[in-house]
């Protein structure tokens, strides 16, 4: 096991944990395709930190040894109508304040290349992104002129080409070193005013949530609003805007290129620690009483939402998951595949009505009504509840 004790951001070391979780799959979005594998599936150990003084949270336990993507991660999420919206008002939005008609974009860790695509139908003159989960993998979107795939790890060689701006969305919370990143798309800029925008979960939110299912051993930094504008600030970029969307889930970051400030931290950093150490209690109860309430339940339940929150969720319940059917999930490349650790199936909607489940489980309060409208168009009336705000 690694143990990183110094923050990985402003190198403070930090001593003791404020949550643990153990023996979770390793990469929670890499379905399987029979029982023994999604059994046998690498596990690991999450301990988490917080910094005192930048407010990032990160896991101690992490060990970029066993971070192995490959071909079969699917963490796509637009195939929710909601999640679509957002995504469209994200491009257009970002097309107009960067000024982008006409111009060469780059997105690193772009996954199956539906931001690429936006961003072309929006304007863009075309959109390149990287991603080694797409290796040997086809890709609907690359079908539209000026989208095109890199199936590798980004790296600072990608940015000989022209590009007028970077996107980076939900990879900064995978990289046990996230200030080279930042420090190397920043060298790379260089003279030039190109903006940049990075996605990440929002750990504010997490833990204003006591939402434990967002906490995952593929996510090594949980980032707050703090942590972030400490980061890009002591990269080189001057924060332009850091907000909350999609019901606060999320961070957006906007940046420009400006002096690199060494000693940068952002505000409200008390806060962040006050809330981490909060967290780490009630999200134990909280856990507690979910295993009591689904052991004592003896009817059929399902979890609609194969992604991080309702693999964790299932991984974390113990014998409260003996009545644990199914998972469910629009993603139509997630069917008949096998969810690690836990080892039962991912079926689409319609199986429902063979399951006939007495409690339908919500990963994500989100997607809350259109789930529950899908369920009753099929006829089924179960009880439903959600498992994250």
């Amino acid at each position: 096991m690694c143990l990183q004790t110094n923050c990985p951001v402003c190198n403070t070391p930090v001593a003791e944990a404020f949550f643990v979780l153990t023996d979770v799959p390793v990469i929670c979005n890499q379905l399987w395709p029979d029982d023994d594998a999604a059994r046998n599936a690498p596990k690991g150990d999450v301990e988490l930190c917080v910094c005192e003084t930048c407010g990032f949270i990160w896991n101690r336990a992490f060990d970029p040894q066993r971070m192995q993507y490959a071909p079969g991660y699917e963490n796509a999420l637009h195939f929710s109508p909601k999640f679509q919206v957002f995504a469209e008002d994200l491009a257009e939005g970002l097309v107009e304040r960067f000024g982008l008609h006409g111009k060469p974009i780059v997105e690193i860790g772009c996954g199956d290349g539906h931001m690429l695509d936006l961003m072309v139908q929006k304007g863009v003159a075309s959109a390149t992104g990287f991603d080694p989960s797409m290796k040997d993998v086809a890709s609907p979107f690359t079908e539209r002129d000026g989208v095109s795939i890199c199936p590798e790890y980004f790296g600072v060689q990608h940015l000989d080409q022209r590009f007028e701006a970077i996107l980076c969305r939900h990879v900064l919370e995978h990289l046990d070193k996230p200030l080279k990143l930042a420090q190397d798309i920043r060298q790379v800029i260089g003279e030039r005013d190109v903006p940049i925008y990075f996605e990440v979960p929002n750990a504010d939110w997490m833990l204003r949530a006591v939402s434990m299912w967002d906490v995952i051993y593929e996510h090594v930094g949980y980032w707050t609003a703090p942590s972030v504008t400490t980061l890009f600030e002591r990269a080189g970029f001057e924060i332009v805007s850091v907000q909350e969307g999609y019901g606060d889930q999320f961070l957006m970051v906007e940046a420009r290129p400006a002096a690199p400030d060494p000693t940068a931290v952002g505000p409200g950093v008390d806060a962040v620690v006050q809330s981490a150490r909060s967290f780490g209690e009630a999200a134990n109860a909280e856990l507690k009483l979910w295993r009591s309430r689904l052991s004592a339940d003896a009817g059929r339940t399902v979890i609609w939402g194969a992604g991080s929150k309702g693999i964790t969720f299932a991984n974390a319940l113990g014998s409260g998951a003996d009545t644990l059917a199914a998972m469910v999930d629009l993603n139509t490349r997630k069917h008949e595949l096998i969810v690690p650790g836990i080892a039962v199936p991912v079926v689409a909607p319609e199986k429902l009505m063979e399951i006939e489940p007495d409690l339908v489980l919500i990963s994500n309060t989100q997607y809350q009504a259109e789930i529950e409208q899908q369920v009753r168009d099929l006829g089924l009336q179960p009880d439903f509840a959600v498992i994250a705000g």
